[in-house]
Order: structure tokens, then sequence, then C-alpha cells
């Protein structure tokens, strides 16, 4: 009993919400796998095909939902900010093919005026993510890196504003899972 194995009875909602998304984005050849090894910790998904038996490691990073305020509304138009902040060390040593960032979107629905929560995807694979990061994004706080990425789900439009503002367009919803799926061709 040398092995430690992660609570699969306590799913957390971010990983949850992140594969029901998978599920009904990707073709039925492609399954979603949850490792319950505690030592896999920076892999939380495994995406299979089980036509060509090519796999994918997926970290996701899931944020709460942040009320947009009126001067980033003027500034940036309809959608919302997901914040994450970790650790650099958890995306340079990372051992996942993919990041998913799970930003969820205030909106409120014209006829009915009520406000929803919508779930976006911003799927990047973990090189460009270094990339990215070595030439837009500031050391925060103990050696971590910070991400303001809205998501203007009108225009399809992502971005990281909190230091060098760079776009994230190709990796959002659809136009990144379609990338995602297509690695595993």
């Amino acid at each position: 009993m040398g092995r430690a194995y992660k609570n699969f009875w306590s799913l957390n909602i971010d990983e949850a919400v992140v594969t029901g998304i998978l599920r009904d984005s990707t073709s039925r050849d492609i399954e979603v796998f949850m490792p319950i090894n505690a030592q896999m910790k920076d892999i939380d998904l495994v995406l299979l095909n089980l036509r060509n038996k090519r796999f994918i490691t997926i970290q996701v990073k899931g944020s709460r939902a942040f009320e947009p305020k009126i001067k980033e509304i003027r500034e940036f138009g309809q959608g919302s900010t997901g914040w994450f902040f970790f650790p650099k060390k958890n995306i340079e040593r990372s051992k996942a093919d993919y990041f998913i960032f799970l930003v969820y979107v205030i909106k409120e629905l014209k006829k009915s005026g009520r406000r929803i929560i919508e779930p976006h995807t911003i799927t990047i694979p973990t090189k460009k993510l270094i990339e990215l990061c070595r030439k837009y994004k500031n050391i925060h706080g103990k050696d971590r890196y910070s991400f303001y990425f809205w998501v203007n789900p009108n225009k399809k439009e992502a971005f990281d504003h909190r230091d060098k503002t760079y776009y994230v367009n190709d990796y959002l919803d659809k136009k990144g899972l379609k990338k995602l799926e297509k690695a595993l061709s």
C-alpha cells in the first residue's frame, strides 16, 4: 500500500465541467479518463483516441466567476475575467501536454433579464503557454504567474490583460478544442 490515490468521490468541479465540455465537443472515438494516482499532481485528465490509441494529458485550471466592472465593460466589451495565480514552475515543469483554463462568464439574457454563468475554455498546448509566459508575463509574488483572461463570447475573443496584453482567440472554446482533437488524430 505504498501508493496514494486521489479522492475521486469528491471530484473537482472544474475538472468535471471540462470533462463534460470535452465529451460534448469531441468525436465518439475520444474518451476522457481521470487519473486516480496522487503522484500525477499536474495531470487532471487524459484524452484517449480509441481508434489509434493516441493520448493527451491535460491540466485543468478553473477560476471563479467574477462580476465585470463597468470600467472593464467599457474597455473590453461584454464578457468577464477569469483570474489564475500559480507558481511559474507549475507551467515550466508540467508533464501535461495541454492546459485548459476554465473561465466562467456572467451573461444577462436580453429577453428575460436573467443572468446565467457560461463556462468557456482556453485550451492551449503547454509548450505554447511557456512561450507566451516568457514573452508577455511578469513574475508576481513568490515566483508566480498571474493571468487575467478576459473572455468576450459575443466577439469570440479572449486575451490576458494582467501584464502585457496578448490574445488567445485561437485557443478559445471550439477553436482550441478542435486543435486538441486534431493532435489526437
